[in-house]
C-alpha cells in the first residue's frame, strides 16, 4: 500500500486496501491480524504486528493527502489512535512500542523489536495528530537503538528483552543476531533524519567490511551467515551512506524473484526520494 501510494497507482492501492481491510481487519479495533494462511484462505494468527499497523496507517494517510480523500485520512487517524492506546506503553521511563497486542510482556520483562519502529511514520503522525507522544516514541526508540549494541559489530538484535531493571538483552525465544528484522532499523532511522554517526555509524562500518557483506551478523560465539546480503540490503547500505540507491539493485532483486529484497530496495528508493537524494 505504501509503495502503491508513492507510485500514485491508485487502482493497486484500492485493491490491496480493500482486501486487507476485509481479510485482516479486527472486529473490535482498527488494527490488523498479521498472518494469513494461503492454503486455507484464512487468518492463521489473529494477533497484530505493530509495524504492519503503522505502515497501513501511514499508507492511508499518504494516500488520503495525495488524493484529497478525507475518508482515508480519517481511517488512518482511527488506526493511529488505536496504536497509541493499545501498542504504545511506558517501560523503564521510556515510551516504547509493543510488537503486538498480546504476548510480549510478563509485567517485568518486555520483548521489543526495533525494526517495528517506523520512525518516518511517527513524524508524519505527529504532524497530523499533534500528540507529542509520537515524537517521544520516536526519540526514545532512536535512543534504544543507540544502546542496543551487541557482539563484535555492536549491532542491535532482531528481538530484545528489556528487563524491569533497565537492561537490554537478547530475547530468549529468538536467534541472537542482527538479521532480517533488524536490517530495517538503519533504513527507518535514516528516513526520519536520524543520520548522525552515533545513530548509523555501526551499520555503515559493518556493511563496509566487504563488497558483499553476510546476510546477517551473529553474536561473537556464533558464525555469521554464509550467504551474502541481498541487493535490497545493498540498496539500504547506499542509502545510509547518503547516496540514492542504484536502480540496478532493485531490478536485480526483481529478476531473481526475491520479494523481500525487492521490497527493501523499493523502500530505500522511497526513503531517498523523501530525503531529497538524487
Amino acid at each position: 500500500m505504501l509503495l502503491a501510494a508513492a507510485a500514485s497507482d491508485w487502482k493497486t492501492f484500492d485493491r490491496i486496501w480493500d482486501w486487507t481491510d476485509k481479510a485482516f481487519g479486527w472486529a473490535g479495533a482498527p488494527l490488523f491480524a498479521w498472518r494469513w494462511d494461503p492454503a486455507k484462505g484464512e487468518v492463521s494468527d489473529p494477533n497484530d504486528a505493530s509495524d504492519g499497523d503503522i505502515l497501513i496507517a501511514w499508507a492511508l494517510l499518504r494516500a488520503g493527502v495525495a488524493r484529497k480523500q478525507p475518508k482515508l485520512i480519517a481511517r488512518a487517524k482511527q488506526s493511529m489512535q488505536a496504536i497509541k492506546k493499545l501498542l504504545v506503553a511506558s517501560h523503564n521511563q521510556n515510551t516504547i512500542l509493543l510488537p503486538g497486542f498480546y504476548g510480549f510482556g510478563d509485567g517485568k520483562t518486555v520483548t521489543i523489536n526495533l525494526s517495528y519502529y517506523v520512525f518516518p511514520a511517527f513524524w508524519h503522525f505527529a504532524h497530523v495528530d499533534g500528540d507529542p507522544i509520537w515524537r517521544q516514541l520516536s526519540n526514545d526508540g532512536a535512543a534504544l537503538a543507540r544502546v542496543a549494541r551487541f557482539g563484535r559489530n555492536s549491532l542491535p538484535l532482531d528481538w530484545l528483552d528489556s528487563t524491569s531493571g533497565g537492561q537490554l538483552q537478547p530475547a530468549k525465544d529468538w536467534p541472537a543476531r542482527f538479521g532480517f528484522d533488524a536490517i530495517r532499523v538503519p533504513l527507518y532511522l535514516f528516513w526520519a533524519g536520524f543520520d548522525s554517526d552515533a545513530d548509523l555509524g555501526v551499520y555503515r562500518r559493518a556493511w563496509r567490511t566487504t563488497e558483499k557483506p553476510p546476510a546477517y551478523f551473529a553474536l561473537d560465539e556464533k558464525p555469521d551467515a554464509k550467504h551474502p546480503a541481498s541487493d535490497g540490503v545493498l540498496a539500504m547500505r547506499d542509502l545510509i551512506e547518503g547516496q540514492r540507491p542504484a536502480d540496478a539493485l532493485l531490478w536485480s532483486a526483481v529478476k531473481e524473484g526475491e520479494y523481500y529484497a525487492a521490497s527493501l530496495a523499493m523502500l530505500a528508493l522511497l526513503a531517498a526520494e523523501d530525503r531529497g537524494l538524487r
